[in-house]
């Protein structure tokens, strides 16, 4: 079954964000490398986009555990990176910070999906056949 058009572009934004991310991620900064509340709330904003672009580059929608888990190793991947830069650091709290726009993405479709949001998620098949009609 062919893509969507919303499906295709969400997938080219999807990737041209990563780019973006992991480059900002990456290049120096000025000021202090102090731990900064606005600071870790664009880490949650940051993977909270993701999480959500993720979600709809995904076909049929859904997140899920795997999606979570890549975002994650994504994370840690730009924090071991940065470790090896000397105008960067290695931070634990930008990784919890990640996860929590992690989760809160994937609490936001939860509730989307229990207020009866339709097409958050795909339908579950409930026939005793699992979704064959043969016989």
């Amino acid at each position: 079954m062919p893509t969507s058009l919303y499906t295709h572009t969400t997938r080219v934004v999807l990737a041209l964000s990563l780019v973006i991310i992991t480059i900002l991620s990456l290049v120096p900064v000025r000021g202090s490398l102090a731990v900064d509340i606005w600071d870790k709330a664009q880490h949650a904003g940051a993977y909270l986009y993701l999480t959500l672009l993720v979600w709809g580059a995904s076909s049929p929608r859904g997140l899920t555990l795997r999606h979570a888990a890549l975002l994650m190793a994504y994370g840690i991947g730009i924090e071991g990176a940065q470790a090896c830069l000397p105008w960067r650091s290695f931070s634990v709290l930008d990784m919890v910070a990640n996860a929590s726009g992690i989760a809160t993405g994937g609490a936001l479709l939860g509730l989307l999906h229990a207020a009866g949001v339709p097409g958050v998620f795909p339908a579950k098949d409930k026939s005793p056949t699992g979704g064959s009609t043969h016989q």
